[in-house]
């Protein structure tokens, strides 16, 4: 499917029509043989040849399924073998509109074959339309040609959908004691910014707890768990194209683990490092822009594995720090303020806000960042990394090469 989309890419970059040939009918259809059309002596001959760079004249059946040539039987050209030299002669230059298997009588210049015509002995040059005259029309229909007008509207549809953004949203849940709410009012208000913003529903694959949703505000894909996520970051590698946002949110727990590295809790007491989360993601290889997100307790730990060109990748805290909901325990602490930040108001309703800094009447990833982390008043420390090289920064954006990817980025 991907190869085909590519194809299909092209052409609308090129031209717009395609020429192919109709096949031959399984059922009424009269071959050569059974309408009984003349068989011509061969045409290309030794006396002929004797000919080269004078006018002759050749009689024989027309087709130009491969290049333009006078046949001495148009049953040949059914047969998956190549054409004996003297069954046939190219034709080239002037030419009217013929038909398949048309009985024609040709004169022209007879000549050796140049350019991509090189091989062949002999070709029957046409100066004019007037030297080429049909005997008799076609007794046969396979040969018809075709011409299939690509509506340039189904190009365009082909060409949004391969660029359109994806995104995927994770909320571990670990047990069904520590599935707080907040983690799924967290999912559910990224999956609605994300639909106001013009991702499509069906873009959007949610990875929740033990996979039942908590109401009708979201649907959830997949329960999450190590395996789901493989199958979702495989099958997103072959989904997003070169104009394609990815959207990346994870949630709920996180744990540290040996070596200094830190881990992801997804439900039933799974855990998924930060090395083996990258390298899913790493899978998703065709993208204009990537942005992570990551909410979880020492969340930092995952900043480096994932940072590379292209890519805005913040967390909530860093390696070494817990991570905290709001006052009111129903969101996320960053989260809520870099929902916010998207909203124009607080997602509890309790009030608005403007995280516009630069006037332009939107907010850019780098701008959502910086409205959370300076509103953030948890004990957490959040992390943020878009030129590719770490560290990461915890200051106000931009600073130390860090912000700029950030700011010329948005939802969509």
């Amino acid at each position: 499917m991907k190869r085909f989309l590519s194809l299909l890419c092209g052409l609308a970059a090129g031209s717009m029509l395609l020429s192919a040939q109709i096949p031959p009918k399984s059922t009424g259809q009269l071959r050569a043989s059974q309408l009984k059309l003349k068989v011509f002596p061969k045409l290309r001959t030794t006396e002929m040849l004797k000919s080269l760079n004078k006018q002759i004249t050749l009689e024989g059946y027309f087709y130009d399924g491969s290049i333009p040539m006078l046949v001495d039987d148009i049953e040949k050209v059914r047969m998956d073998m190549p054409l004996s030299a003297d069954s046939y002669v190219p034709l080239v230059g002037q030419q009217t509109q013929l038909k398949w298997g048309d009985h024609v009588r040709v004169t022209g210049q007879l000549e050796k074959g140049s350019a991509h015509l090189s091989r062949e002995t002999a070709v029957l040059r046409i100066s004019s339309p007037a030297n080429l005259q049909v005997v008799a029309k076609s007794q046969v229909n396979w040969g018809e040609k075709l011409t299939l007008r690509l509506n340039p509207a189904v190009i365009a549809g082909i060409i949004a959908a391969m660029n359109a953004p994806h995104a995927v949203l994770i909320a571990g849940g670990w047990s069904p004691a520590d599935n707080h709410i907040r983690y799924w009012n967290d999912l559910k208000t990224m999956y609605s910014i994300l639909v106001a913003q013009g991702y499509p529903k069906g873009n959007i694959t949610v990875l929740y707890a033990d996979g039942v949703a908590k109401d009708g505000s979201m649907p959830v894909n997949y329960s999450a768990t190590a395996a789901n996520i493989n199958t979702v970051f495989t099958s997103l590698a072959g989904k997003s194209g070169t104009g394609s946002t990815v959207y990346i949110m994870s949630n709920d727990h996180g744990t540290q683990l040996a070596g200094g590295h830190t881990g992801l809790c997804l439900w039933n007491y799974q855990v998924m490092s930060d090395t083996d989360f990258a390298a899913q993601v790493d899978k998703v290889k065709t993208y204009k822009k990537m942005i992570i997100q990551m909410k979880q307790c020492f969340s930092g730990g995952f900043v480096a594995p994932l940072t590379k060109a292209n890519r805005i990748v913040m967390s909530s805290c860093s390696p070494t720090q817990v991570s905290w909901s709001n006052s009111t325990a129903t969101f996320g602490e960053f989260t809520f303020w870099y929902f916010s930040a998207f909203l124009g108001h607080k997602p509890d309703g309790s009030g608005a806000v403007n995280a516009d800094a630069n006037g332009d009447g939107k907010i850019s990833i780098m701008e959502a960042y910086n409205f959370a982390r300076s509103h953030d008043t948890a004990n957490e420390q959040p992390h943020y990394d878009d030129n590719g090289i770490p560290p990461a920064q915890t200051v106000a954006l931009p600073f130390g090469g860090d912000g700029p990817v950030g700011a010329a980025t948005f939802l969509k």
